[in-house]
């Protein structure tokens, strides 16, 4: 079991699809490569903006298996195991941990709500019936169940859980938590709103899970590296660019499937991807905001 936490940028990565719908292994070769060179502290698939719970089980192990074999253990790799069923949860878990993977991220089942008794049982059957560190995400937009500071503290003491996403939004939240969790230096407490890093950062966050990171991780990296210098001046230019790239994320009614749909097409004229979605979510074809901003970046950062 892992015992140092996760501490920087952890990039919740986007799932490279070829045309037929398959797993574009050439591309997410890429796609790691320019990740890691850029010091990225972890890699974490089949989360939201992975598209994970939409892809089909043969695409998620493939996904696991190459992300394993092409970081050769240069970072951890946590995987995203949501789904409808805990049965799910623990069959993808166990896949992952077979494969070489460094630990599972889990937001509670969607379809089905569970009450607060019932979440916690959730997270104590994970822990105990699969082996890997588990990192508990909290995505009310997804789920429809928002988990407040009591449960997710209450959930933080189970042995196995190794850390805490919010993308729940809900700053004064977040900081509860954080504040309560500071001092456990086993425990990673992780941003996800790409606009909140810098402030987590300074409210206790230990980093970020930002899905911007998988197209321009040096304004997140080098926000996490100018908070541990405490170079205000600098965080805050990495700041001001990450809060320019949210414009690439507001071409989908809802934000969420936005992101996933932004960041593929921004990568793909950056010719790290094509901007392949899962069937039947239809791809960005033409965005110029997205292509300006793509070679914004291809000139700031030599890519």
């Amino acid at each position: 079991m892992q015992k140092k936490r996760i501490e920087g940028i952890v990039p919740p990565v986007v799932t490279p699809l070829d045309n037929c719908g398959k797993l574009d292994v050439a591309a997410l070769k890429r796609h790691h490569e320019y990740l890691l060179k850029n010091d990225v502290a972890a890699l974490f698939v089949l989360g939201t903006t992975g598209e994970g719970p939409a892809l089909a089980q043969e695409i998620k192990e493939d996904m696991i298996v190459k992300t394993v074999e092409n970081c050769a253990g240069r970072v951890p790799v946590l995987v995203g195991v949501s789904a409808d069923n805990l049965e799910d949860y623990l069959k993808l878990s166990s896949f992952a941990a077979a494969h070489g993977a460094d630990g599972i991220v889990a937001a509670p089942p969607s379809y089905l709500p569970l009450e607060r008794d019932e979440l916690l049982e959730f997270y104590r059957i994970l822990t105990c019936e699969q082996g890997l560190p588990l990192y508990v995400y909290n995505m009310p937009a997804m789920t429809k169940t928002e988990m407040l500071p009591e449960l997710i503290l209450e959930i933080a003491s189970l042995p196995g859980v190794a850390g805490y996403k919010d993308s729940a939004g809900n700053f004064d939240n977040f900081q509860t938590v954080a504040a309560e969790l500071k001092a456990r230096t086993d425990f990673s407490v992780f941003m996800g709103p790409d606009a909140l890093l810098g402030k987590a950062l300074c409210a206790g966050a230990c980093g970020g899970v930002n899905s911007g990171a998988n197209l321009a991780p040096q304004f997140y990296v080098g926000c996490y590296k100018a908070f541990l210098a405490n170079d205000k001046a600098a965080m805050a230019r990495c700041q001001a660019g990450i809060e320019m790239l949210q414009k690439i994320y507001f071409f989908r009614e809802n934000i969420c499937c936005g992101v996933a749909a932004g960041l593929k097409y921004a990568l793909q004229c950056l010719n790290i991807m094509e901007s392949h979605l899962t069937r039947p979510a239809k791809r960005i074809e033409s965005e110029k905001v997205i292509e300006d901003f793509a070679e914004y970046l291809a000139q700031e950062f030599d890519i």
